[in-house]
């Protein structure tokens, strides 16, 4: 774990009222109940963060819909924030990515960045679990999680 990264966890702790060890050491924050893991991927200028949240597997019988959506949000931007949606094929479980380099970071846009991060999460944790429509998908825009392009 580089020493920018550790620093950046730290004054992201103090910056929202965590505990800097216990924040450091599991890389996750809640949300809401919705779960954020933090990692730092890559070394250097080119380091990355990557929030990751799984959301939810969705009913079999709402799998191709939810599948459908998923693939037309990322290749349209549409209701991610310039995030990616993925799903893990051994249980079907979406995911939510968001990567932003290190260098880009301090902790008030990190703090800013995770609360996007959980919005957006949970109105996809919304789709694929209430089955509300994918037009009652809020429009967020690449801005909001300032994901580079």
């Amino acid at each position: 774990m580089s020493q920018a990264y550790q620093t950046l966890l730290k004054q992201l702790a103090e910056e929202i009222g965590l505990d800097p060890e216990a924040l450091a050491a599991t890389e996750e924050i809640v949300i809401d109940d919705l779960p954020i893991g933090l990692q730092l991927e890559g070394e250097g200028d080119e380091a990355e963060v990557w929030l990751c949240s799984l959301l939810a597997a969705p009913s079999p019988d709402r799998w191709e819909d939810v599948a459908r959506t998923l693939l037309h949000a990322n290749h349209l931007w549409t209701a991610t924030g310039g995030a990616t949606l993925g799903m893990i094929p051994s249980d079907n479980t979406v995911s939510l990515n968001v990567r932003r380099l290190l260098r880009d970071l301090d902790s008030e846009k990190l703090a800013v960045l995770l609360a996007k991060t959980a919005d957006i999460g949970l109105a996809w944790q919304d789709f694929i679990t209430l089955g509300i429509g994918a037009a009652d998908l809020p429009a967020f825009s690449s801005a909001d999680v300032g994901v580079r392009v």
